[in-house]
């Protein structure tokens, strides 16, 4: 990250330096895809004021800043840091940028927000987590998926005994947007998005909010990888998530997996499958999860996400999000009322609401079991997922999670 100073984005009334409002002050490192939501998720929260925008390229920083209305840019991060107005820093960045970003927003004494996955590897991702516990910060991952009304509706559903014991958990997540071979991303890179990318980059989602529901977690997995687009073509600008870059380009080898097929082993006995891909053409985000149980199944559709599917062997019903459903979405914000969708973005809102709340109270930081946020915790409990898989992939048998 090249050297600036803090900086009014143009057309912002600001004196240039990060200022303090009666709300956590807030600063988000990276301009792509994700971190405009992320600007979006803690404003609509409530508890928070986006002051500072970070990112690597000063002109293209200040065009983001002001487009979003963010009052200062910056390419310098400790300029951020050193501010006392920041309680709070989102990182949004390539994944290879996460563990050195990290330390430094918690040595700096501020809480964090990490875009998964939170490392390239579970060892790091432990060292991140491990420094957050020994500064006493708060610091969540974004699995935004357990944001959903209806996926804490299935949650609530699951630990109050209502579908029986759970014997099998299933589903897939497919999306298409690296589908042809003039599709390119970094994440297609393992020196900055690691190893794997499919699995890692919405897998561990899947697996993430597969346990959440369930309470169970995964103690093996048996996995086939397959890079069914070996050659891509490269912007030489670079291109976006999802979307496709334009101009010269150049053809590279693929050395990550474009889908993964997954056989699932679970601690208390059930037992589950899912089929992870980027290269489904036709299919954008679609998410899907089902439990079944000794007495009744649960289904549901990140697509069609108001609704949930209970169904048993005497009848079947779609149960829609109701009031009962319908929660406070952070500082002074009355909940939706039922009948007005919620989807991903509100998802990533309300997954912070509970962070943002424990800092704002003064709540000591919780211990992984009985934190109401995802910690960094559930970060490296995503990697050891995905290098689970990896060694399976490579050598053809089950293999156990670490940790």
């Amino acid at each position: 990250m090249s050297i600036g100073e803090v900086r009014p984005a143009p057309g912002a009334r600001h004196d240039g330096r990060v200022g303090r409002s009666q709300r956590l002050g807030v600063a988000v490192v990276g301009t792509g895809f994700v971190g405009p939501h992320h600007v979006d998720a803690v404003r609509r929260g409530g508890y928070g004021e986006v002051v500072a925008l970070v990112g690597s390229d000063a002109s293209r920083t200040a065009s983001r800043a002001a487009s979003l209305g963010v009052p200062a840019s910056t390419t310098d991060l400790d300029e951020v840091l050193r501010d006392p107005a920041v309680d709070v820093v989102h990182v949004c960045t390539p994944n290879h940028t996460h563990v050195e970003l990290g330390m430094r927003v918690l040595d700096a004494g501020k809480h964090l927000v990490m875009e998964k996955p939170v490392a390239l590897d579970s060892a790091s991702a432990a060292r991140l987590a491990e420094r957050a516990d020994e500064r006493g910060l708060h610091a969540a991952v974004a699995m935004t998926y357990r944001g959903y009304p209806m996926v804490s509706r299935a949650r609530e559903m699951v630990a109050a005994g209502s579908i029986g014991q759970i014997r099998l958990i299933h589903g897939a997540y497919l999306q298409d947007w690296l589908a042809d071979e003039t599709d390119y991303n970094w994440r297609l890179e393992p020196e900055s998005g690691g190893a794997s990318r499919a699995v890692a980059d919405i897998g561990t989602h899947w697996l993430d909010t597969a346990e959440y529901i369930s309470g169970q977690r995964v103690v093996a997995v048996l996995a086939e990888l397959a890079t069914f687009i070996p050659t891509r073509m490269r912007p030489a600008a670079g291109a976006t998530a999802f979307s496709s870059g334009d101009g010269p380009a150049e053809s590279v080898t693929v050395r990550s997996e474009d889908a993964a097929v997954i056989l699932l082993r679970f601690e208390d006995g059930a037992r589950g499958a899912t089929v992870i891909s980027q290269v489904s053409p036709g299919r954008k985000n679609a998410f899907t999860l089902e439990i079944a149980g000794s007495r009744q199944s649960l289904g549901w559709e990140q697509e069609l996400p108001e609704r949930l599917w209970i169904r048993a062997r005497e009848e079947s019903r779609l149960q829609v999000r109701d009031q009962a459903d319908a929660r406070a979405n952070g500082a002074g914000v009355p909940p939706l009322p039922a009948g007005h969708p919620e989807g991903w973005s509100e998802a990533l809102r309300d997954l912070l609401r509970p962070f943002y709340a424990a800092i704002a109270s003064g709540e000591p930081v919780p211990g992984p079991a009985d934190a109401p946020y995802p910690t960094l915790h559930t970060g490296v409990r995503g990697l050891c997922f995905v290098e689970a898989v990896l060694a399976s992939a490579g050598s053809g048998e089950w293999t156990n999670l670490a940790g």
